[in-house]
């Protein structure tokens, strides 16, 4: 059985308001936008145990906060949108940050650092709180955007609320997430020993893995071209191996805006948003 699902890929932007505007003509309902205590700025679209994350520089005198084991989260995005913008790194779902640490090192993937942090919020009833997170950081540094952390909302009951997850789009969550390799082996090797399964093939017929949570589909740039009808930019891959694509499961793709698929991965920030049938079961 696979280990750990596909929660959030951080979709890094230079212009977060403009982002939000773009995602949101999409039909999707962004939540308003806060701040990482290391200096990251971020905008939401929330589903059950899955997040569309939109991320970009707020204060950039917090980037070196919250350093973890050489890692410093918020120069890890800024680095990126130096070149380019689009996924920086992801998070996997977990409920327990601990054995997600032990089971990775068991595969020889060894922890980069623990951030631990909080927010101050406000929960429907009016009485503040205040959200706990734990993030495990697990970076690659032969394939930094396939970097990865594992998770854990201690409260997510202070994040998931219901009337921020309707989408206009009827989206409730991701069936996959694509990556584009000039190499697939060490892709499928990383991600086979982080989830805990082997590599098999999805219904159309591209190499994937399964996460509890979706799964990663892994293409070569030919493979995504034919797959998505889009051209990738000609230095796409100058940092390595990253997610091009997400799978957004709607119940109704007759009802979604640019029916099926939208290709302009500027103005989404790096990414195509394809939708697939997916219903909710009752």
């Amino acid at each position: 059985m696979a280990f750990l699902g596909i929660d959030h890929p951080l979709i890094a932007v230079r212009d977060l308001d403009q982002a939000i505007e773009t995602y949101r003509s999409l039909g999707f309902f962004i939540a308003p936008p806060s701040q990482h205590p290391w200096g990251t700025s971020t905008a939401l679209a929330l589903f059950h145990h899955q997040i569309l994350e939109i991320v970009s520089i707020g204060d950039a005198s917090l980037l070196d906060g919250y350093e973890t084991g050489g890692f410093r989260f918020g120069r890890h995005v800024e680095g990126f949108l130096k070149e380019s913008e689009g996924v920086a790194l992801t998070a996997l779902f977990t409920e327990d940050a601990e054995e997600a640490e032990a089971q990775l090192a068991e595969r020889g993937i060894p922890c980069t650092g623990t951030i631990d942090f909080g927010r101050d919020v406000v929960r429907v009833d009016g009485q503040p709180d205040r959200t706990k997170t734990t993030l495990k950081v697990f970076r690659n540094d032969a394939m930094p955007r396939l970097s990865v952390f594992a998770c854990q909302q201690h409260r997510r009951d202070l994040l998931e609320f219901p009337d921020r997850m309707t989408h206009p789009n009827g989206a409730h969550g991701f069936a996959a997430a694509t990556i584009v390799a000039e190499n697939k082996a060490p892709v499928l090797d990383w991600l086979t020993r982080i989830h805990g399964v082997s590599s098999t093939t999805d219904a159309e017929g591209f190499d994937s893995v399964q996460t509890t949570n979706g799964y990663w589909r892994i293409v070569n740039p030919q493979q995504f071209q034919s797959l998505f009808l889009t051209n990738l930019p000609d230095d796409f891959l100058t940092d390595g191996p990253r997610i091009a694509a997400l799978d957004v499961r709607v119940n109704d793709l007759e009802a979604v805006k640019e029916e099926v698929i939208h290709t302009d991965m500027p103005t989404l920030g790096g990414i195509v948003i394809r939708y697939v049938l997916s219903r909710i079961q009752k």
